[in-house]
């Protein structure tokens, strides 16, 4: 069992914005809309798509010195590669890139690393058999703000580079590559929405190649809005954000992917057995985690052959084999995440910082340490690091959900260690030696304790609001659906409500797994949770935790809540 969430009701909106009186919002609305950072009334409205996000490509300082570049080299017929990333943010972005170049005659070419043999980020192997095909171009796509040294190698060749990521530079301005660069994190960088995903910045070069181009303006605006629906998944699987920029690029782009869908889109819903529209759940739980177990079990060439085939038996084919592939990382994923828990009740249970190493005679897949770390810091409240032997070494991953606490800051305080890292707060990525492992397992516990020693790491459960459920209504619910979305810093909005009293108990699913209780008039689900609550009787008192949403079928609607978290209160 998990520990217990600790419940943490977001500080209460003192009153009612009245520059915002004419949209009608309810006062709980308001209160999400302020848990999000949302207080000034454009920002509502842009928000809430009553205007646009307005964002100036002359923003980012070298993007148009990136497109000059880019036209030159399509104007002389030379050989352009994209050199991407092995996940799905990676893969969108090179293919939109892509896609855009082959459209403006451009020779093109992608290159996507091998997880395992190559790992992430530009390599010196990569680069000669580049140079070897004759190309005169990189362009890097989510990846290579830290290859100072690779982007140095490529120029030795002959190469020019282009790099766009947005992953975090070096604190050390030296250590960035010696290249044009656009990247909105930088510190340097103007550009407002400091959060796009490497689909979204490499989307802001397909946007200023386009506008650059002789096209007419219909045409552009054509161009740019067809691999919105790329823009959409990439970010959504990111896990950034969703505001500002984001959130506009997400909603356009679900509409484009429900209305134009690639022929690999629609098989892949097929075998993740989605009917109807594809919304923000469906691709954050079930297309974008296909896209990514290619590079994690195989090669992500295959997802970037699904995503631009235009040959239906191809891509049910890939859609399959990624299926089977999905089925087998979810199957090792909980053996290994089983495997880490038994020891952390054995060995760690008291460390701040847990890092689980994989046995040497059994080495656990490079691809899914990311996911057990995920699993595991859910689970504990706290960060954790999954080590694996890989052929080249040790390669790690991290992942942790605690506030004041970032990941990618304890790496770049134990950089002697690696041979290689980079990542965000809340994950990271490494590479080191095996002679390395024990000075860095010693060193980096150190720096956590530290560091964590005064944070709270009990798992969290933060709560947009009180709203009793005798309050609630049709027009809170329609509201809420009208800040879809969900995702990355706009989660669906959790409430609380306190000491109800249970009307009914029933149970439901194929093994009657799923709990129902009625509260009065409303039927509130627990999925999956029919066995931990199996003492709840009618009359009981409980507080709980719960997300309202409109379940629609056969022309009717009714509210209905998904029980989030509850606790019994003695009668």
């Amino acid at each position: 069992m998990a520990p217990p969430r600790l419940w943490q009701i977001a500080p209460s909106l003192k009153k009612s914005n009245s520059e915002l009186a004419e949209l009608g919002l309810p006062f709980i609305i308001e209160q999400i809309l302020y848990n999000r950072g949302l207080d000034k009334a454009d920002e509502i409205r842009q928000f809430l798509g009553l205007q646009p996000f307005l964002a100036n490509l002359a923003d980012l300082s070298q993007l148009s010195l990136a497109v000059e570049v880019i036209v030159k080299h399509i104007k002389a017929g030379n050989l352009i590669v994209v050199y991407g990333d092995y996940d799905a943010d990676g893969v969108t972005a090179s293919t939109i890139l892509l896609e855009t170049l082959a459209i403006l005659k451009a020779k093109t070419r992608i290159w996507l690393p091998d997880r395992v043999t190559e790992g992430y980020g530009l390599n010196t192997g990569a680069i000669d058999e580049i140079a070897q095909w004759g190309a005169k171009l990189i362009i890097t796509v989510d990846t290579g703000i830290r290859n100072k040294q690779e982007v140095a190698y490529a120029q030795k060749k002959g190469l020019e580079v282009i790099v766009t990521d947005h992953h975090r530079e070096s604190p050390d301005p030296t250590e960035w590559p010696d290249c044009l660069i656009i990247n909105p994190t930088m510190t340097r960088e103007h550009y407002p929405c400091k959060f796009l995903a490497g689909v979204g910045v490499a989307y802001k070069l397909v946007q200023a190649i386009v506008e650059r181009s002789t096209l007419s303006d219909n045409q552009k605006k054509t161009l740019e809005r067809r691999c919105l629906d790329l823009v959409a998944l990439g970010t959504i699987a990111d896990c950034v954000p969703l505001l500002m920029e984001n959130r506009q690029l997400v909603k356009e782009g679900v509409e484009i992917m429900n209305t134009r869908r690639r022929i690999g889109l629609e098989e892949l819903a097929r075998v993740a057995q989605i009917s109807g529209d594809i919304n923000e759940w469906n691709i954050s739980w079930q297309l974008a985690p296909r896209i990514n177990v290619a590079g994690r079990l195989d090669h992500a060439n295959s997802a970037y052959r699904l995503l631009t085939t235009k040959d239906q038996a191809e891509a049910a084919q890939i859609a399959d084999d990624l299926n089977q592939k999905n089925n087998e990382r979810q199957q090792k994923t909980q053996e290994i995440v089983d495997f880490c828990l038994s020891e952390l009740l054995e060995l760690q249970a008291d460390d701040s910082l847990l890092i689980f190493v994989s046995p040497r005679q059994d080495p656990w897949p490079e691809g899914i340490i990311g996911l057990v770390a995920g699993r595991l810091a859910e689970r504990t409240g706290k960060p954790v690091i999954v080590i694996t032997k890989g052929e080249q070494g040790y390669k790690g991953s991290g992942r942790s959900n605690v506030e004041n606490f970032s990941l990618i800051a304890l790496l770049e305080e134990v950089a002697s260690d690696l041979d290689r890292y980079g990542g965000h707060a809340g994950a990271c990525g490494f590479n080191l030696k095996v002679r390395q492992l024990p000075n860095f397992l010693t060193n980096i516990k150190k720096l956590a304790a530290k560091k964590l020693a005064n944070l709270d790491l009990r798992p969290k459960l933060f709560i947009d609001g009180v709203l009793p459920i005798k309050d609630i209504d049709m027009n809170i619910a329609e509201w809420i659906e009208k800040l879809a979305p969900f995702g990355q810093a706009n989660p669906e909005p959790k409430f609380v409500a306190h000491h109800e009293v249970i009307d009914d108990v029933s149970t439901a699913g194929l093994s009657q797994q799923h709990l129902k209780l009625r509260f009065g008039n409303y039927w509130a689900l627990a999925f999956g949770q029919a066995e931990d609550y199996s003492d709840l009787r009618p009359g009981q008192l409980v507080d709980l935790v719960y997300n309202l949403g409109i379940n629609r079928y056969n022309n009717h609607a009714e509210l209905q809540l998904k029980i989030i978290d509850l606790r019994r209160i003695n009668n």
